[in-house]
């Protein structure tokens, strides 16, 4: 914990003796009594970094004289969201951080099956199911030490499939070859009789240019951070984009230590964060920003998949995920259990 302590400005004895003039101390620092150092990996310009933002901003405002969170942003304290569970704990280099929990899977394998993209049929049914997620993840960090604080909406609600060539049926995907961005989507098309490929973000764009893949499962709202339009200028929704929520996230330890009125502030300032960041989600306000310049920069946006299309991509999901839980360990068993149940 990193305590800042108040300083006073003094003058020397000898300059009031020449003054004669009795001077008072004024303080002139107004730091907080507690800072905390508080991580993500998105940068200040991607929405869930300004949902983060907001947090830490009204905390510290209404924490007043107590609290101090300072939001560092794109990963820049060296910090890997992998390590949080080991890291977090001990609240001395970080004492918060925001992330995406399916980064966790090292240390804790169910979270890969605890929500796959693709298993849930409507975005709302996330924000639905957040008590059912809310206990598997605060059984994870109450044994490492962590406090769940909340939940951060994800920047976007719906996932496309964008092509070089217009593609909006399962039928034309068979012909194509797909990149997707986890294992589980590959074994979900190979299910639909869709090949496909896992591709990082970073080799996305010269992976269409070149024509190692056609087409690839993206959400427009991301899509045009890293202008995928340019290659890929079709685009037809599939499936909603609903995942592990993000997670809000500080050291027990560190929260313990705040007064009993600091700590209301937090978890305070954490649910005002949830609930505007997933009103966000669920409007597709910037789903609509970013098809606003898809269609500038030249994008078609076509009609969705047949019904019948995303209906079968939910249930081929579904069937994957189950089936990938049956051989997976009590944990992952006992998670899917609860879930599933929730999102029917």
């Amino acid at each position: 914990m990193l305590k800042k302590l108040r300083f006073k400005s003094v003058l020397a004895g000898a300059a009031l003796a020449l003054t004669g003039t009795t001077l008072v101390a004024v303080d002139t620092a107004s730091a907080a009594e507690t800072e905390w150092k508080m991580h993500i990996v998105w940068v200040p310009a991607r929405p869930e970094a300004q949902a983060y933002q907001s947090f830490a901003d009204k905390a510290t405002e209404k924490a007043g004289e107590t609290l101090d969170i300072k939001l560092f942003t794109g990963g820049s304290l060296g910090v890997k969201d992998a390590d949080m569970l080991r890291i977090l704990p001990r609240g001395n280099i970080i004492q918060a951080a925001g992330l995406y929990p399916g980064y966790l899977t090292r240390d804790k394998p169910q979270y890969a099956y605890t929500l796959p993209p693709g298993v849930v049929a409507e975005p709302e049914k996330l924000q639905e199911i957040l008590p059912d997620l809310r206990g598997v993840y605060e059984e994870t960090y109450s044994e490492a030490g962590i406090k769940l604080l909340g939940f951060i909406g994800h920047a976007v609600r719906d996932t496309h499939i964008m092509c070089k060539e217009p593609v909006n049926s399962l039928e034309e995907l068979r012909g194509k070859k797909l990149r997707v961005w986890e294992q589980f989507h590959v074994d979900v098309f190979e299910s639909l009789g869709v090949s496909a490929q896992i591709i990082g973000q970073n080799d996305l764009y010269v992976a269409m240019q070149t024509g190692v893949v056609d087409c690839a499962v993206y959400p427009i709202g991301l899509a045009v951070t890293v202008s995928l339009q340019e290659v890929a200028p079709y685009a037809s929704y599939l499936f909603p984009y609903v995942l592990h929520p993000l997670n809000l996230i500080a050291s027990q330890s560190a929260f313990d230590e705040l007064p009993e009125g600091a700590q209301q502030v937090v978890l305070e300032a954490a649910a005002e964060a949830e609930e505007s960041s997933f009103a966000s989600y669920l409007s597709g306000e910037n789903d609509e920003k970013a098809l606003a310049k898809f269609r500038e920069d030249g994008g078609e946006l076509l009609d969705p998949f047949p019904e019948e299309d995303r209906e079968a991509f939910v249930a081929a999901a579904r069937e994957t995920w189950e089936g990938l839980v049956n051989a997976a360990g009590e944990s992952a068993q006992k998670n899917y259990k609860t879930i599933s149940e929730a999102v029917e």
